[in-house]
């Protein structure tokens, strides 16, 4: 890996205590990170993260990873990322790559199978991370799996990252599922299920004002 990427991963991951961003090391690092535009990092990456033994430089290398993804939709980042979720245990670095993922575009094709099974981990911060993580998607496959999610769960954060998720790629055969929790006594449970009914019918009229022009 080139020495100044390596440099980079060395300075996201400094060790700092409580001081302010202007002053921390890792801040202006992750700044830097997220300025990052050469597609030729992501196959070094890829390398560097199946050997790499430290798991604050895997999760630095994740956080890069998901920055270029949303650069380059294309890429191999998605299908990266999806790969090593089935090899990382840490709950840290697996909530790391799943928010990565979040913002990475997903081929429609691209196998998500290892995410959805992180879905139900008993692991909150694992479990809250992969339904979010599951954004940016044009699969009804997707959809199907959060819904099921929705249905089955007591946790009223799934419920609130189930609507949020589905907020962004929900069509109207989720409003049924949604609308149920219009009258939970939770404000968050019940607002975010407004909030993602509004989303998909606004999305549905805006493809019918479409489709008719």
């Amino acid at each position: 890996m080139r020495a100044s990427l390596a440099d980079l991963i060395a300075r996201m991951t400094v060790r700092e205590g409580n001081i302010n961003s202007d002053e921390s090391i890792s801040w202006h690092a992750h700044r830097e990170a997220e300025a990052l535009s050469d597609a030729s990092l992501i196959s070094e990456l890829a390398e560097y993260v199946q050997r790499e033994s430290k798991q604050d430089s895997r999760k630095a290398a994740y956080f890069i990873l998901g920055k270029l993804g949303q650069k380059f939709p294309g890429s191999e980042c998605a299908a990266l990322l999806v790969a090593q979720a089935k090899n990382e245990t840490n709950k840290y670095v697996l909530a790391a790559l799943l928010d990565a993922f979040e913002n990475v575009s997903k081929p429609t094709d691209l196998d998500l199978t290892p995410v959805y099974a992180l879905l139900t981990d008993e692991r909150w911060l694992v479990r809250h991370s992969a339904i979010q993580s599951l954004k940016r998607t044009k699969s009804p496959k997707v959809e199907e799996v959060i819904l099921h999610v929705l249905e089955t769960t007591s946790d009223p954060y799934d419920l609130i990252y189930c609507q949020a998720t589905l907020n962004e790629i929900g069509t109207a055969k989720a409003i049924p599922f949604i609308a149920k929790n219009l009258k939970s006594r939770k404000r968050d449970v019940k607002d975010s299920a407004q909030l993602a009914i509004e989303a998909i019918e606004a999305r549905d009229r805006e493809n019918t004002s479409g489709h008719s022009e």
